[in-house]
């Protein structure tokens, strides 16, 4: 389940709690409320470890990219030895050798440009998700907050219509 689904459950739970008559106030279950909290920041991890995914492979793609530079110019160093054989194949050899080096570092540089862009896109796509998941906690957070405040408003000795919650002590 995503962060976004808890974060629903969350408002639903919120939305679905008893309303306190005559007040914009609801009484939500405090052990519950947590449990839901207690849901979206274990998911936190797991976005995170996306991004570290998404960092490895892109340190993969740039590897890859620098071994076939590597292998693209051995490959052309070592075509150029074998035209030396003759000594007017030498200037071709040396010009092909160049080529072959400038081809070699052109493709390494649209592999390097290609898997920054797929990291760079990538990466975006996680901050947008996770700017969505810090805005969604701290409206979160928000009403909590809220909450809590008007729950501190309230006088602290029940009035003749309110009721007085205990924690299941009887006093004598």
């Amino acid at each position: 389940m995503d962060i976004f689904t808890r974060l629903d459950r969350l408002e639903d739970f919120v939305a679905n709690s008893k309303r306190v008559p005559l007040t914009s106030s609801v009484m939500i279950n405090e052990a519950e409320f947590y449990d839901y909290l207690d849901d979206i920041r274990s998911t936190l991890p797991g976005e995170l470890k996306k991004a570290r995914l998404v960092s490895k492979e892109r340190d993969r793609i740039l590897a890859e990219a620098q071994h076939k530079e590597d292998d693209l110019l051995q490959r052309a160093e070592k075509r150029a030895e074998r035209m030396v054989l003759d000594t007017e194949i030498i200037k071709q050899a040396e010009l092909e050798r160049d080529h072959m080096n400038d081809e070699a570092q052109e493709e390494a540089r649209r592999i390097l440009f290609d898997a920054e862009d797929i990291a760079d896109r990538i990466f975006g796509e996680m901050e947008v998700s996770l700017i969505d998941v810090r805005d969604s906690t701290e409206e979160i957070l928000g009403r909590v907050g809220t909450w809590r405040e008007k729950l501190r408003g309230y006088p602290e000795e029940p009035g003749e219509e309110e009721y007085e919650y205990g924690l299941g002590e009887e006093e004598d």
